[in-house]
């Protein structure tokens, strides 16, 4: 039973790792089945609305934080957009401050990963900065949990768990 729990752990981790740069997030996507798939279609390999536990936390930290992050001077548009995103979680004026002063540190090494990719010539390359991105998303994490209150903390989490994930589709095929 351990052995299994290892080897199910271990093929979790490597999922997130070879299909997060692959995988899109978005709160509100309307996609098709595999069963509704269509020709040249990639299929559903993952759907956390019925498997959230196949979502590595790491994974959906990443994404939240990728859709949420505002620059740290935003526009009235993004700063909209942030608020809106945010709203749900019902955080305190402290949390809430710190989480986006936070997320515009985010904002901005990311952009940078970002274009870096964009130019980026090996595949080698593309996959040493999805590790720097993927340990972005860990630093920030980090300096989350750290800044936020007890509650603040478990809030985020809860909003993780149950909204986050839920709405994470892997899709693959051959390669």
């Amino acid at each position: 039973m351990r052995y299994k729990s290892l080897i199910s752990s271990q093929i979790k981790f490597l999922m997130a790792v070879i299909l997060s740069g692959q995988v899109a997030l978005a709160q509100h996507v309307h996609v098709m089945s595999t069963s509704g798939a269509t020709q040249g279609s990639l299929p559903v390999i993952v759907d956390a609305s019925k498997n959230p536990g196949l979502i590595p936390d790491a994974l959906a930290y990443q994404h939240f934080f990728t859709a949420v992050a505002a620059h740290p001077s935003p526009t009235t548009q993004e700063q909209a957009r942030q608020s809106a995103q945010l709203g749900p979680l019902q955080l305190s004026p402290a949390d809430l401050t710190a989480m986006i002063t936070i997320l515009a540190s985010f904002r901005v090494q990311l952009d940078q990963l970002v274009t870096a990719v964009s130019v980026a010539t090996t595949p080698a390359a593309i996959a040493a900065l999805q590790a720097q991105k993927a340990a972005l998303a860990a630093t920030t994490l980090v300096s989350l949990k750290q800044a936020l209150t007890p509650a603040g903390a478990i809030q985020v989490n809860q909003y993780i768990q149950t909204r986050v994930k839920t709405h994470i589709k892997i899709y693959g095929g051959p390669m």
